[in-house]
C-alpha cells in the first residue's frame, strides 16, 4: 500500500499520517489546492509536494488519502478512479446524493475501492455493541437516542461552501453511520431544525434531529457544536438504545479519564486503542488483501441522504419524507 495524500485541509490527516506511518505504510507524497498549506504540511512530514494533481496521480501510488475541505471529496474522488487508485475519502463523503453517487459510480467502473473515513464503528465499544445486537442479545430495538457533541472547529468548517453546513453535517454523520452499521434501516422521513448562537459565524452550531425509518425504529440525535473553547474538540458520541431487553448506552470515544491542568483546563486521556488507527488498519487488510471495503461508498452515501432531508426539513420548516428529495 502506496498513498498519496490529496488536501491536508481536515484535521484528521494528521492522525492519519501519524497511524498509516506506524503501519508500515509508505506516504509517497501530497496534493493540496492551497501551496502554503501543502509547503508547511510536506515540511513537517518529510513528504514531496506535489502543485499539480495529475502528477500525484500518474505516480506509483496505488491509494489516495482525501482530506481535502468537503467541497472537493467528489471532484478529487472522481479524479483518482479515472487513474486506477483505491480512495480513502474523509467524511462526509460528499455533499449531496447527487455528488455520492458520482463518485461510487466512478470507482466501480474503475474497479478501485472505495472506503469512507467513518472511525466511530470501529472502536472497541461499537464493535462490542454491533457483536451484541448481531447476535440477538439486545433484542428489538424500539427508539435510539444519540448524541455528538463538540465545539466549534473554527476555520473552513464555518464556510458553508467549502463545509457544506455546520454542526448538522459535521456530527450526524457519526451516529447515522453507527445506526446503518448496526441495523441497516432504510429512512422514511426527517425533522430538524437549528440554530446558530456564535456569533461572526454563519452556519448552525445546534441541531436537533428527530428521524423516523421504514422498519418502525425512531431515533432523536443532538448534533451541536456546544462545548466551550476550552473544551477537547471532540465532547462525545453516544449511542441510547431502547429494546425490549432494557436500555443500553455506550459512548464511541470509550474509556477515558478526565483530566484538568493549568495549561488546559479540561483533557481526556483515552485508554482503548484509537479508533482511527483501528480504521485505518482494516482499510490496509482491504486494499493489501483484496478485500471487500470496510466502508462502502453506500454507507456514506446513507450519511449524505439523511444530511440532506435534514437541511431541507430545517429549510422548508416541515417534515421531509425520502420521497420529497430523491
Amino acid at each position: 500500500m502506496k498513498v498519496g495524500i490529496i488536501g491536508t485541509a481536515h484535521m484528521h490527516i494528521e492522525s492519519y499520517a501519524k497511524h498509516l506511518r506506524a503501519l508500515g505504510v509508505e506516504l509517497f507524497g501530497a496534493f493540496d489546492r492551497n501551496n502554503s498549506r501543502l509547503t508547511a504540511f510536506c515540511k513537517k512530514h518529510d513528504l514531496q509536494a506535489f502543485k499539480d494533481l495529475n502528477r500525484l496521480l500518474e505516480s506509483e501510488i496505488d491509494t489516495v488519502l482525501i482530506c481535502s475541505e468537503n467541497a472537493f471529496h467528489a471532484d478529487y474522488t472522481v479524479a483518482a478512479a479515472m487513474y486506477g487508485k483505491h480512495v480513502i475519502v474523509e467524511k462526509p463523503m460528499a455533499l449531496s446524493i447527487l455528488e455520492a453517487d458520482k463518485m461510487i459510480l466512478a470507482c466501480e467502473s474503475a474497479q478501485v475501492k472505495l472506503m469512507v473515513a467513518h472511525p466511530v464503528r470501529f472502536t472497541k465499544v461499537m464493535q462490542e455493541l454491533k457483536e451484541q445486537v448481531d447476535r440477538g442479545n439486545v433484542g428489538k430495538v424500539f427508539a435510539i437516542d444519540a448524541t455528538n457533541h463538540g465545539k466549534n472547529p473554527g476555520g473552513w468548517f464555518t464556510e458553508a461552501d467549502l463545509s457544506g453546513g455546520g454542526a448538522i453535517i459535521d456530527h450526524t454523520i457519526h451516529m447515522a453511520d453507527i445506526v446503518n452499521d448496526l441495523f441497516q434501516p432504510e429512512i422514511e422521513s426527517v425533522f430538524a431544525t437549528s440554530e446558530n448562537w456564535t456569533e461572526d459565524t454563519f452556519v448552525e452550531d445546534t441541531g436537533l434531529l428527530h428521524i423516523r425509518f421504514r422498519n418502525g425504529l425512531f431515533m432523536s440525535l443532538d448534533t451541536s457544536w456546544n462545548r466551550p473553547k476550552a473544551y477537547p474538540v471532540w465532547g462525545d458520541a453516544s449511542l441510547s438504545l431502547i429494546t425490549e431487553k432494557g436500555y443500553v448506552h455506550v459512548d464511541g470515544f470509550g474509556k477515558k479519564g478526565l483530566r484538568y491542568s493549568e495549561a488546559s483546563p479540561i483533557q481526556f486521556d483515552y485508554y482503548e486503542e484509537d479508533m482511527d488507527l483501528r480504521m485505518l488498519k482494516a482499510f490496509q487488510k482491504a486494499i493489501d488483501e483484496d478485500l471487500p471495503s470496510p466502508v462502502p461508498g453506500e454507507a456514506g452515501k446513507f450519511t449524505v441522504q439523511l444530511v440532506a432531508m435534514a437541511y431541507a426539513s430545517v429549510v422548508q420548516k416541515q417534515l421531509i419524507c425520502w420521497e420529497d428529495i430523491k
